[in-house]
């Protein structure tokens, strides 16, 4: 894989490398090239040249483009795949199911909803005497956007980012993790293989502190940061200084609500699932799960059941399901978590500790029991294999466990009722709540991604998250031949007289009273008629009339 970083369209060469490693056996995957200051200003200028041309590129040959990535993802899939197990270390079935086919979707997506997206739209007129004017949203880029990934989906989660705001019409510097750079750089070899202009996406690996000088350029208009919180709060205070638009994305700490009438079978296997797939390194895992006192022993079975079963090892080797953490920092994040939890009083009912027989950064797919809110694996982002249980009594009681948390990323409800599912997914606190599934809709392009509380600011995917990356513009016309307008000066003597009556008519309750202030009006005719154009101001009233 070619480790050189790509500014214009042209592969640079750095003296200063960054080697990568695969987290299952520790040995090499390949280098790549940091860049310096120099460098990584040089990405935001080539960014900034491309940016007109982009933006007025038409969105036909923009949707050439992502459909040439697409098929040219198409083919290099096992590739991908391959790449991302070896420098990340999810099983490959992990990584061709969630990151190629994702990047698929993506693609897919806006290649047929690019124009749709961003289509004009029109905007009425509350107040009648505007009512002649014609007027509409408009969806324009803003300029240069800076991506700035994490390692635990390195190819989906900036090739969403990426793909968004390409479709917007903007140019973008893209720094990926140091952790999976390789990845990174293999998402600019696509899209330049598809045929993307000099300049409209650059990538530079480079070190925490030319990263922040990336943040402060004058010339970037928009942030968007998939990490941690105090990460995102520092790219916040850094993004504060210019006013640049942000979007960010922090992390969750994902409840899980089984009630009393829910399919155990399916509910532990999605609990499983859920809290274990990618080692646990995905901010909408389930990290808590709540279960209703009746079956919570039931439950608790099925889940030991469906856990001991799994295949912990190498991502290599066929029929492995789970494959190690990322890097050793946050291995250790893990392990301190779980001590914690046990030094409180927490009962280990499966794993608890590092695989030691492993060379990589393996952790044993753990289930706790006897948890509370007082631990660290119940309040922070444990980002691992661990599945804490609590039972409760009621589901007032689970809606509260559920919102106890300074996170509000995702949510799942587990029951057969829809009354009760849709009761309790208006109550809790989160940006996604899902019924009987955990998870996927990260994967639909067509959905949201983001939350409340300290999960972030602003969202990405689908036609909410393209509005975070635009400006949208108001325009109005007015092509009426009058030449003032009723409210402009010289202030008529009547004026306020038409004002009151006028207050009358559009804002009281009361119809007798609007019918009499209607009548009054007409003495005042030759004003309105010099200064409004009076079909539409006649249209209007039956309008207020109703109201």
């Amino acid at each position: 894989m070619d480790g050189r970083l790509i500014i214009e369209n042209n592969r640079v060469e750095t003296k200063e490398k960054i080697k990568s490693f695969n987290p299952a056996t520790l040995e090499s995957v390949g280098e790549a090239c940091l860049a310096s200051p120099a460098k990584c200003q040089e990405a935001v200028q080539a960014a900034k040249r491309a940016y007109p041309l982009w933006k007025e590129l038409s969105w036909e040959k923009k949707r050439d483009v992502f459909r040439r990535a697409k098929k040219i993802l198409l083919r290099r899939s096992s590739e991908v795949a391959q790449l991302l197990t070896l420098e990340k270390g999810s099983p490959l079935p992990e990584s061709l199911s969630v990151e190629v086919m994702g990047g698929l979707e993506v693609l897919d997506y806006y290649s047929q909803n690019l124009r749709k997206s961003l289509k004009s739209t029109k905007a009425k007129h509350n107040i009648v005497l505007f009512f002649h004017k014609k007027s509409s949203f408009h969806f324009q880029p803003l300029g240069v956007t800076l991506v700035i990934s994490p390692w635990n989906f390195p190819f989906i989660i900036p090739f969403y980012d990426i793909i968004a705001a390409l479709a917007t019409g903007n140019t973008v510097v893209f720094r990926p993790s140091t952790s999976t750079p390789l990845v990174g750089l293999l998402i600019g070899d696509i899209l330049l293989e598809a045929g993307l202009p000099p300049g409209v996406l650059n990538i530079v690996n480079c070190k925490v502190a030319q990263a922040e000088d990336l943040i402060l350029s004058k010339d970037v208009e928009t942030v968007m940061f998939t990490g941690s919180v105090p990460t995102g709060k520092r790219i916040m205070e850094l993004a504060s200084q210019n006013l640049h638009n942000i979007v960010l994305e922090l992390g969750g700490k994902d409840p899980m609500i089984i009630l009393k009438d829910a399919d155990l079978e399916r509910a532990s296997r999605g609990a499983v699932w859920s809290a274990f797939m990618n080692a646990g390194q995905s901010c909408a895992s389930v990290e808590r799960v709540y279960v209703a006192q009746e079956i919570a022993d039931e439950f608790i079975s099925k889940v030991l059941n469906h856990a001991k079963k799994l295949k912990v090892g190498n991502p290599l080797e066929p029929e492995v399901d789970m494959g190690p953490m990322a890097n050793l920092s946050q291995l250790k994040v893990v392990e301190e978590q779980v001590e914690d939890a046990v030094r409180k009083g927490a009962q280990v009912l499966l794993g608890g500790q590092k695989i030691e027989n492993l060379p990589g950064y393996f952790f044993q797919p753990t289930v706790l029991s006897e948890v509370n809110h007082s631990m660290k694996v119940m309040q922070e982002e444990t980002f691992g294999p661990v599945l804490p249980i609590i039972p409760f009594s009621e589901p007032e009681e689970a809606v509260s466990l559920a919102n106890d948390s300074r996170f509000g990323l995702t949510a799942s409800i587990w029951t057969r009722s829809k009354k009760m599912a849709s009761w309790m997914a208006e109550r809790i606190e989160a940006g996604t709540v899902t019924v009987n599934d955990h998870m996927f809709s990260f994967m639909e392009p067509g959905a949201i991604w983001g939350g409340v509380k300290q999960t972030g600011k602003g969202y990405t995917h689908g036609q909410f998250g393209l509005q975070k990356l635009v400006n949208i513009k108001y325009i109005s016309l007015d092509l009426a031949k009058k030449k003032t307008q009723i409210w402009w000066y010289p202030y008529s003597a009547d004026w306020p007289k038409v004002l009151d009556k006028s207050f009358v008519l559009f804002y009281d309750d009361r119809l007798f009273k609007k019918i009499k202030a209607t009548f009054s009006l007409l003495s005042y005719w030759s004003l309105i008629k010099a200064g409004t154009p009076i079909l539409n101001f006649i249209k209007g009233i039956p309008r207020f009339l109703k109201k």
